[in-house]
């Protein structure tokens, strides 16, 4: 399964200067706990990624107002994303390494695909060894009653032919 069908397509985003609490509102309007920031001069060039934790960490908990704080100056600056041709492994290994949950998705001329976040990668990995367990139960099962079948016969009592002469 490839990362273009495991990203999210759709990137729900907000601009540099909203505030806070209106990324906040996004996030929970979309069901979503990051949004991508956009430049305030040019909405279509993403500058950064803000997660609802950023907004806890950065602003709630230090006591920072977050009508006052605003998503450029809470979002992470450097984008970190793989390409579209990217294997599950290689997303895994690229968060890892950078320390995220999430990662932009980009097409070969750097535009973004989408959004893949730690949650959909477990989700996609769970639904596998879901099926890789179902295989497991399947042939236990089937060995099962290919043991019971040869049992059975072992168990039936020889038949005798006996010639009998009057």
């Amino acid at each position: 399964m490839s990362l273009a069908s495991l990203c999210h397509r759709e990137i729900v985003c907000v601009a540099g200067q909203a505030p806070a609490r209106k990324a906040a509102e996004v996030m929970r309007k979309h069901h979503v706990g990051a949004v991508a920031v956009t430049d305030p001069q040019d909405a279509s060039h993403v500058i950064g990624l803000l997660t609802d934790r950023d907004i806890v960490v950065d602003a709630l908990a230090l006591g920072k107002s977050v009508d006052e704080c605003t998503a450029a100056s809470l979002c992470h600056p450097q984008l970190v994303g793989v390409p579209i041709t990217a294997t599950r492994h290689e997303a895994i290994a690229h968060m890892l390494q950078h320390g995220v949950r999430r990662l932009f998705v980009a097409h070969a001329d750097g535009s973004l695909s989408g959004l893949i976040s730690m949650d959909d990668l477990l989700e996609a990995m769970a639904e596998e060894l879901g099926d890789l367990s179902r295989t497991l139960r399947v042939n236990l099962e089937r060995e099962d009653a290919r043991t019971q079948v040869r049992q059975a016969a072992m168990t039936t009592p020889p038949l005798y032919l006996v010639r009998h002469e009057p």
